[in-house]
Formats: C-alpha cells, structure tokens, sequence
C-alpha cells in the first residue's frame, strides 16, 4: 500500500494497474489505498484457483472459499465498479464432480469479469505429483471447457453494461481489422476497446462512446473529444 502511495506522486503517470499474487496480500489497507487513489485502476487480479475450500487446503493456499468471498465483498464495497479477474486450476489430485460444482457455483456467485482456466500438470518433486486420485486428462478437459463457456458468458454480460457509455480508454496499439485501421486499448476497469482510426493514438487517454461489441472480447465505439 505505500508503494502504490508512492508510486501516484510520480508527475504525468496517469494509471496505475497492479497484481496481487495471493489473497494473503489483499489487506485492508491496500483497499483502501486503491479506494483513495485516483490513479490506480478499477480492476484486480485476484487468483482464486478453486471454489472448494477442501480443495484450497490440499493446494495448501492458507485461506478457504469463505474467506475469499469477504475480501471480493470488501472490494466491491470499497470501489462498487471494480472488476475482478482470477485464475482457476481444474483437475488437481482428488477433485471430485462434487468439489468441481462447488467452484462452477463459486464462480457465478463472484461474476468474475475475466476467469484464466487451466488444467493441471504434474511436476515431479511437488506434493501434488505424489497425491493419489489423480483426474484423467479427458475429465480435466471437460471441466476445463465448462469453465472457459461460464467465462465466456460472465465477460460478456459484464461488458455488456459499458453499451451506451462513454468510457476513458488508454489507447495502447493499432490493429488492422477488416482492411480497417483500429486502434485498441482498455478502459481503468481492463475491458478491451477500440476505435476506427487511422491517426495513431498510442499513449493517449481519450474518450470513447461505447456502441457494441467488436469480437468476443473486445468492444467498439465512437472516439469523442476529451471531457
């Protein structure tokens, strides 16, 4: 937290984006230093790993799926519109269907923005290659697959609130589309956006009228002159 607090006094740096590498880290008074913050972005990445707090024991991540849930209810009360992404491991030694519907269940009730799905692998050396009931790789990719359609529908209905509305996007790159030259960058909340535009708007902050959706992940919208 007095990193951040130092890092926001550094003259013509506009945002600030961040990731917490474990749930231990989230203390309150990092909260509310990005509550007071007007640099540092509406967004955090949040790695859950599995909605199972049996799970969460045997990966031996010193916090249970009840606790999870009260920091994301601490954020969400502290800054109402931040977006929350996570990284979710399927298959881990013993997961049973069961402890598998406990996380899909877990997931809908949080409403993730983004949800980084992965599969485990063995690593020789590790606790978890020594573990028996370990899944077989077709029920990993199963899981897998549940869970990438249920990020794929929580994304979209998040990002289907930005229709409508003019957003603060940093422009980051120029991507040609279509034979059309679009410049793409994200909004303080990390959702993908961009614009048709052959000026180059790389580094700049700019406002855009959000109209629709661009592909699966990334919006469109109309640029606007700077408020």
């Amino acid at each position: 937290a007095k990193l951040l607090e130092e890092v926001e006094k550094i003259e013509g740096l506009e945002r600030i984006r961040f990731m917490t590498s474990h749930p231990k880290d989230l203390s309150d008074e990092l909260i509310e230093t990005m509550r007071d913050s007007k640099k540092i972005c509406s967004h955090l990445h949040l790695p859950l790993q599995s909605g199972s707090s049996e799970i969460l024991k045997r990966m031996n991540r010193k916090y249970s799926k009840e606790q999870y849930l009260a920091l994301v209810e601490k954020l969400r009360a502290a800054i109402p519109d931040i977006s929350l992404t996570t990284d979710i491991i399927v298959g881990f030694p013993g997961e049973t269907e069961e402890e598998f519907e406990t996380t899909v269940e877990f997931i809908k009730k949080i409403r993730f923005y983004e949800t980084h799905v992965f599969k485990y692998s063995r690593r020789k050396g590790t606790r978890a290659d020594r573990m028996p009931d370990q899944i077989p790789e077709q029920i990993k990719t199963k899981r897998s697959e549940k869970l990438l359609e249920l990020h794929r529908e929580n994304s979209k209905n998040y990002r289907k609130r930005l229709i409508g509305t003019t957003v603060e996007v940093l422009m980051e790159e120029a991507q040609e589309i279509d034979g059309i030259c679009w410049q793409v960058g994200h909004t303080r909340e990390y959702v993908k956006v961009a614009v048709p535009q052959d000026e180059s708007l790389t580094n700049q902050t700019v406002q855009v009228f959000v109209d629709g959706f661009r592909d699966q992940e990334m919006m469109q919208g109309k640029l606007r002159l700077n408020l």
